[in-house]
């Protein structure tokens, strides 16, 4: 089981990418990539960590993490703002088993959380970056990772959005 939480590189299958030789190439692609696309985003607490929040079709949380043990190669999580019931945690790694032996761009993984009564699903994508790739297969290389990482968590669909449960009961 342990092979299923191994990052998954995979060459680009559309343009080309050639070998990229440094974190700052990929930084700036993926900032480029953020200003162009009318971005919100946040850098995280490490160098070549980034995240936003996308709206439409549901709220999704992506993270883009440029490796910090290669850095040509891009790391990218996307998950809903929400987590599921522990109990629905067979369904969700039958849904995830048979999406992954689809092929598809991204990656389901079924994960724990703090909570023990609470699982999550994170779609995730490693992509090697070759130097000198140009920004528009960059461009196109993420939007159709993100779209694939929608069109999971569309197919997810519990029956109804969870509904807002406080996560602290009203004392008063």
């Amino acid at each position: 089981m342990a092979h299923r939480l191994a990052p998954s590189v995979r060459k680009f299958a559309g343009g080309s990418m050639f070998v990229m030789t440094n974190e700052q190439s990929c930084a700036n692609l993926v900032e480029r990539y953020l200003r162009t696309r009318g971005r919100r985003y946040f850098r995280g607490h490490h160098d070549g960590e980034y995240f936003f929040v996308t709206a439409a079709p549901r709220r999704l949380h992506v993270h883009f993490e440029i490796s910090p043990a290669h850095d040509d190669v891009l790391i990218i999580r996307v998950s809903p703002g929400y987590y599921f019931p522990a109990s629905d945690r067979p369904w969700l790694t039958h849904f995830s088993d048979r999406w992954n032996r689809l092929g598809r761009r991204v990656t389901a993984i079924v994960h724990g959380s703090s909570d023990p009564q609470r699982i999550g699903v994170t779609a995730r994508k490693s992509q090697w970056i070759r130097n000198g790739v140009g920004f528009t297969d960059f461009a196109a290389f993420l939007d159709e990772t993100i779209a694939d990482a929608t069109q999971l968590f569309e197919e997810l669909n519990p029956a109804a959005p969870p509904a807002h449960v406080p996560l602290l009961r009203d004392a008063g």
